[in-house]
Order: structure tokens, then sequence, then C-alpha cells
């Protein structure tokens, strides 16, 4: 079993801005409302793409899209973290259920029971 060591988060710079906050709530709603990693993946690289030049330097329009980018980055994080635990909760199982992992308690408790 791996173990996570913890790590103390910086907060954003921005997290006060109302433009970066509307980006971060657009992303959590979205990925709340159903739609896939994927899709959210999609569109945050849309948003990254469509029109730079015309809305570069634009404080508002940047504040948003880096909130929202930042969002679904955490999520895509997340869902990393839960697929691998459960990945290694599946091998565990089957490790337990092929024989190839014991516990050493039982293997105590079985040379001691008197049945």
């Amino acid at each position: 079993m791996t173990t996570m060591t913890p790590e103390t988060t910086t907060p954003s710079p921005f997290a006060n801005d109302p433009f970066y906050c509307l980006g971060v709530a657009d992303a959590y709603d979205e990925y709340q409302a159903g739609e896939s990693i994927d899709t959210l993946k999609v569109r945050a690289s849309a948003l990254l793409d469509a029109d730079y030049p015309k809305t570069e330097h634009v404080q508002p329009a940047e504040l948003y899209r880096l909130g929202y980018c930042t969002s679904i980055a955490g999520l895509i994080g997340g869902h990393i973290a839960t697929v691998n635990a459960q990945a290694e909760v599946a091998q565990t199982w089957l490790a337990r259920k092929e024989g190839r992992e014991t516990s050493t308690l039982h293997t105590r408790n079985r040379t001691h029971r008197k049945v």
C-alpha cells in the first residue's frame, strides 16, 4: 500500500478576483452537471486556443481562462488519483483471490486452530 505525503498548497494570487472565480465555478458546475473529464479537457483546450489574439491582454478574459483551466487540471488530478486507488484495490482483490497475497495474521491463526 502506498502512502501519500501531505503537501502544503499555495493559494492562487488570483483567488479573490471575480473573473477567476467565475471560471472556477463554471468548470465545477459543468462537472457537477455530468460532463465527462474528456469533454471538459476539450473545452479547456478550445478556450485556450479560441480568439486568443483578440483577447490577449484583456485581463478579465485571461483570468476567466486561467480559473477554468486550473479547475479542469485539478479535476483531472482528482480523477487520476481515484482511478489509481481503484486499480490498487482491484489488484489487491485479484492477488487475494488467486492466493498470491496472504495475511500473516491469517496464516498464523490457521496453524493454531484446532477444528
